[in-house]
């Protein structure tokens, strides 16, 4: 192995053994006997770990600890807005699906647009950033309220439920429902709700350090009646999904 594929399984190790801020740390022994490596070779890798800001070593128990350089590095991606955090992923895997792409906000019953990447397939699909849905009434809305209870769904329509797509579910019992298998794919999906003939397939994701969610989503033309979802669509949000949800911590991805 590399120095540098030898530093990143030390660094793994911290999040094997679940060491989190308040625990004592890694010993030299934890890093010998986990990656059973010589220890003149651990010896050397902590040294240049620590000398480099990777690791940083109590002066009183000489157990390791993560180093101030990732932890700024950390703390500045972790602090990014989530809109701008996700809108790289989306804009690529827009491309490469060629559908078209959106980052959205829950507001109330709502959700706004706060990115949209345009897609390159022959049916255009353009829902401009500012614009306002019903949340019930689409994918991306409804991957968001499956974030939360059923309690706090019916507190947020307390005032009524009603929708206006025959395709979307009419009632708030079938809301709760449809949240629920939400919540055990990880992704939602709408077919001719918004717009006849289109098509939407949505995750979210949220970063806890900034009390931030927001929700991700394809818009593509509808299959017919008995067709598959187009190539790569579930597979590449759902892989995008967990790639942040793996850097922001989010543990409903877990």
């Amino acid at each position: 192995m590399t120095t540098l594929e030898n530093a990143a399984a030390v660094l793994k190790l911290f999040s094997q053994k679940g060491i989190r801020q308040g625990h004592p740390g890694l010993s030299f022994s934890d890093v010998v006997e986990q990656l059973a490596m010589p220890k003149s070779t651990v010896s050397r890798l902590l040294v240049t770990m620590e000398t480099e800001g990777l690791l940083e070593r109590d002066p009183d128990s000489r157990l390791y600890k993560i180093g101030r350089l990732l932890l700024a590095v950390s703390s500045h991606y972790l602090c990014t807005p989530l809109v701008d955090a996700a809108s790289p992923y989306m804009a690529q895997l827009s491309k490469q699906t060629q559908c078209t792409g959106y980052v959205s906000m829950l507001e109330d019953r709502d959700i706004m647009v706060m990115r949209m990447f345009p897609g390159r397939t022959y049916l255009q699909v353009i829902t401009p950033a500012g614009s306002l849905l019903p949340a019930a009434e689409t994918s991306i809305g409804r991957a968001m309220l499956a974030r939360y209870s059923d309690q706090q769904v019916i507190a947020r329509y307390r005032e009524g439920y009603r929708v206006n797509s025959p395709n979307s579910p009419q009632t708030l019992d079938a809301l709760l429902k449809c949240l629920s298998e939400i919540r055990e794919t990880g992704w939602s999906f709408a077919h001719n709700e918004t717009l006849q003939g289109i098509s939407g397939l949505a995750t979210s994701i949220a970063n806890k350090h900034r009390n931030e969610m927001v929700g991700l989503g394809l818009s593509f033309p509808s299959p017919r009646d008995g067709d598959a979802l187009p190539a790569g669509i579930r597979e590449g949000i759902v892989s995008v999904t967990r790639q942040l949800a793996e850097k922001l911590g989010d543990e409903y991805w877990q």
